[in-house]
């Protein structure tokens, strides 16, 4: 499929559904079967960096719910969620954000591939009135509306330090990280270093995992083969993906007993390798409540609404053996707003 071809279909897409959207004047209380009116009808872009991690339907799951919440006071939102059709391809992506300029879309949340590759898209998107919520990843020297999420760096040392401190702050560690150059992964990255820095443990070996499952489970084993039994006592990963790729590595090889694997998001895959003690930990960083946030943020900041902050909290979950039953508890509760 050529680019021009992926440019125009993606083009071709999201006008269809803003179009549809428009349509829409009321909607039912589920509750009571009333209709409410709708004083007020936004369309929102949702752009990801991919269709595949669980990561994004569970942020989307958190807007849906916003959504539904909204409703109920007269406001409606569409979500249109839109990714590149080529896994983390950054050109892509800024293609889709400039359709959806183009479309007068009344706002756009983004999570990014390369935070420097749409700056100017960003504040294209603001001048023109557009709001823009950057989600997960911030958009530094950008004039982005609202930052949903945390300190990636501050989350990444403090999941290390589970890690660590179960081995009596000693052992030799390597870092699985995400795509060179990407802002999420360097700062991940930095955390990971602090914290064994800071303990004045090793650090092994650092190498790239693109974030994918995959990738994480062959340089594991590439790990695993470099560095024999007894070398390595931590894994520490950008992602819950690509922790779940390395503990397969690790329980294949038979060293399950000797390894700690460390992830970041709480996926449940990953919760539920905690819960069964292939995983030891993971950072559930909240992509409900980074969903869910940014669209009251963003509803707020085109209303002029008082209660508009750039900043929402968004705190984390450090997910062990301890929390884990309870933390399970929010996938059900989320999935009833939306399933892919």
């Amino acid at each position: 499929m050529s680019k021009t071809f992926r440019f125009v279909l993606v083009a071709i897409m999201l006008a269809t559904t803003i179009m549809m959207a428009g349509c829409k004047t009321t909607e039912s209380d589920t509750t009571t079967g009333a209709e409410v009116p709708i004083n007020a009808h936004y369309k929102f872009a949702w752009i990801m960096p991919d269709m595949f991690n669980p990561f994004w339907v569970y942020m989307r799951q958190g807007a849906e719910k916003a959504a539904v919440e909204l409703k109920a006071k007269g406001i409606q939102v569409d979500i249109q969620q839109m990714a590149p059709i080529q896994t983390f391809n950054v050109e892509e992506q800024v293609a889709i954000f400039e359709n959806a300029i183009q479309m007068k879309v009344d706002a756009i949340g983004i999570c990014v591939i390369d935070q420097t590759a749409v700056i100017s898209q960003v504040n294209k998107a603001v001048a023109a009135g557009i709001p823009v919520a950057a989600l997960s990843t911030d958009i530094p020297d950008s004039d982005r509306t609202v930052f949903a999420g945390q300190d990636n760096a501050v989350v990444a040392q403090t999941v290390a330090k589970i890690a660590i401190d179960k081995q009596g702050g000693k052992g030799n560690y390597i870092i699985l990280s995400g795509i060179p150059g990407n802002y999420i992964s360097e700062q991940r990255d930095t955390g990971y270093r602090a914290a064994i820095t800071a303990a004045g443990a090793t650090l092994l070996d650092i190498q790239p995992a693109e974030f994918n499952r995959a990738k994480g489970l062959s340089i594991m084993e590439n790990m695993l083969t470099k560095y024999p039994a007894g070398q390595i006592q931590g894994v520490f990963t950008v992602n819950d993906e690509v922790a779940l790729g390395a503990m397969e590595a690790i329980q294949a090889a038979g060293r399950g007993e000797e390894i700690m694997v460390i992830g970041i998001d709480g996926n449940e895959d990953a919760a539920n390798a905690v819960k069964a003690g292939t995983m030891l930990a993971t950072a559930a960083d909240d992509p409900w409540m980074k969903g869910y946030v940014a669209v009251y943020q963003l509803v707020y900041k085109l209303q002029n609404d008082a209660k508009f902050t750039a900043n929402p909290e968004v705190k984390v979950i450090y997910v062990t053996k301890d929390n884990v039953d309870s933390y399970l508890t929010k996938f059900a509760e989320y999935a009833a707003y939306y399933k892919p």
